[in-house]
């Protein structure tokens, strides 16, 4: 250990590359050859351009420190982009896809090595990181949230491996259409709930509303047991005959009304114009012999 070692606040960055041991397997010569190339061409040139010092590289992985977390930011970004463009030139099985962690914390410097808890938790990030993604902690997302076009996704409080309190996790959208889809997918799966509960809440209120709008008399009808099917059952098994209730205005079955017949005319006819007076009673005279021939016998 050369120098003398100083404690600061710095960014720091740790990053690998996910699938590294399967590329190695696949094709460990043409592997290793990409990944220097992509440090000397891409990982070194950008971070000095964004003033920070690559402190060691692990293997598939590097570790380097930063003054400021907007300028640690903005290189991982820078980082991420370009091994998009790299990557549309070759098979996806072949893809070198990097998981980047970033960290705001003291930590001791050395002209070597970095050490402290604030490189832990940028190697915890970093472990859990998607293929391709960024992920930061809640002290680096306050100082950088209105000082970069991007978005950024909360993860939540998370408790990683050897830190005693939960760290807060982002996740960096460079890209603001990325942003816009989470957004909509969050907003589409909470309309599909308020969708259903308001057709489910529709179905109830209609089928209540169907059942309060009968009429009383129609259920009253159908509930109502025929008086005289029940009496005879009564007096045969030696029952006494229970008194019928009146029944009241909301029991009382509708009567079936059958249209008027007209009743029969009782008017008497007028009298005929010229009225033919009964014959006068008076006495017979004695028939004389024609007359008597005459009359009928």
């Amino acid at each position: 250990m050369s120098g003398e070692s100083t404690r600061r606040l710095a960014a720091i960055i740790k990053a690998d590359i996910a699938g590294y041991t399967r590329l190695m397997g696949a094709d460990e010569k043409g592997t290793h050859l990409r990944v220097q190339r992509l440090f000397r061409e891409l990982i070194e040139p950008t971070i000095a351009e964004h003033r920070g010092r690559l402190v060691k590289t692990i293997g598939d992985g590097f570790l380097a420190v930063f003054d400021s977390p907007v300028e640690a930011v903005r290189c991982a970004i820078v980082i991420q982009q370009s091994m998009v463009g790299r990557n549309l030139e070759l098979p996806s099985a072949q893809w070198i896809r990097f998981r980047i962690g970033v960290n705001l914390g003291d930590v001791i410097v050395e002209p070597d090595d970095v050490f402290g808890e604030g490189v832990n938790v940028a190697e915890r990030l970093e472990q859990l990181a998607e293929p391709g993604n960024i992920y930061i902690s809640g002290g680096v997302y306050e100082q950088i949230r209105y000082k970069l076009v991007c978005g950024y996704q909360s993860l939540g409080d998370r408790k990683v491996k050897n830190i005693v309190d939960p760290v807060p996790i982002y996740r960096v959208l460079p890209d603001p259409a990325a942003l816009a889809k989470a957004t909509r997918s969050g907003w589409s799966r909470i309309g599909l709930l308020g969708a259903g509960s308001i057709i489910v809440a529709g179905v109830g209120w209609y089928a209540w509303n169907r059942v309060a709008r009968q009429p009383v008399e129609a259920v009253a009808v159908a509930t109502q047991a025929p008086a005289s099917a029940a009496m005879p059952r009564a007096v045969a098994s030696g029952g006494v005959v229970p008194e019928p209730h009146e029944p009241t205005a909301s029991t009382r079955a509708v009567p079936r009304v059958d249209p008027p017949v007209p009743a029969p005319d009782l008017t008497p006819s007028p009298p005929p114009a010229n009225p033919v007076p009964p014959p006068a009673a008076r006495t017979p005279a004695p028939a004389t012999e024609m007359q008597a021939a005459a009359v009928p016998r």
